[in-house]
């Protein structure tokens, strides 16, 4: 392929669609990514005509699917969407019906593998909801789902009585010493419980791991993180990356 030939990343989310448009040549693995977001698939046509390849993930969300294979057509771009498989590129998935596990979570495996430094590796995403998933020795192994920080703290107000929060976000995890400080902490303490929890796991498999956290909830760990810990604002994109010469 000419160094020229550009591809157009898509992680099309329930609240935005993120994008990236990629030079595709041997270094692209080493180069960040330039991440950017919109609301509506059409303010990417000029993107998509520029671009010689348009791959996207996708969790659910037809109708942005159905609109971007139309823009797709108009310019003569080729699409590829990608689904979870049971294995790929030496990745196997621990799910019989592979099928259901989320592409994006399957992503995000794919590029856990790239930035690991070790064989043992936990993927965590801190959104809406909390995801983990284990990987040994290009195995993965399963994970777990869990209500997100504003889920918790949304159920906790609304199903008891004299709970009351506000809409701050910790970045430290302390003692509350009053009912809306208590809420918040007491869910920022289950987040690292989720996590610690992973690093258990993980630890039965290999001493020698780290863990990868993205999404928007990172930000309640970075603080004093350990070594092992690597920050990353979207895997899913890094992963399609994988996809750009298959």
């Amino acid at each position: 392929m000419s160094e020229q030939t550009k591809a157009l990343l898509l992680d099309v989310g329930n609240s935005y669609i993120k994008h990236a448009q990629v030079t595709i040549n041997e270094q692209v693995f080493e180069q960040p990514l330039d991440i950017s977001r919109c609301n509506d698939m059409g303010q990417l046509a000029e993107q998509i005509k520029t671009s010689q390849r348009v791959i996207v993930a996708a969790v659910g969300q037809g109708q942005q699917v159905a609109l971007l294979q139309s823009l797709c057509n108009e310019s003569k771009v080729p699409l590829t969407l990608i689904k979870t498989q049971a294995s790929a590129f030496g990745m196997r998935c621990a799910y019989r019906n592979f099928a259901t596990l989320g592409v994006d979570r399957w992503l995000a495996i794919l590029a856990g593998r790239r930035v690991s430094s070790t064989k043992a590796y936990c993927v965590i995403d801190l959104g809406t909801a909390n995801t983990c998933d284990l990987v040994f020795a290009n195995q993965h192994l399963g994970g777990w789902i869990a209500p997100g920080f504003s889920l918790m703290r949304d159920s906790l107000i609304k199903n008891t009585e004299l709970v009351f929060a506000n809409d701050e976000f910790p970045t430290d995890l302390t003692l509350g010493e009053q009912t809306v400080d208590c809420v918040n902490m007491g869910c920022a303490a289950a987040v690292n419980g989720f996590i610690f929890a992973a690093e258990q796991k993980i630890a039965q498999q290999d001493e020698d791991y780290c863990v990868i956290i993205t999404g928007g909830g990172q930000d309640m760990i970075k603080k004093n993180a350990p070594k092992h810990y690597y920050f990353y604002e979207n895997l899913v994109l890094f992963g399609l990356l994988e996809y750009l010469f298959h």
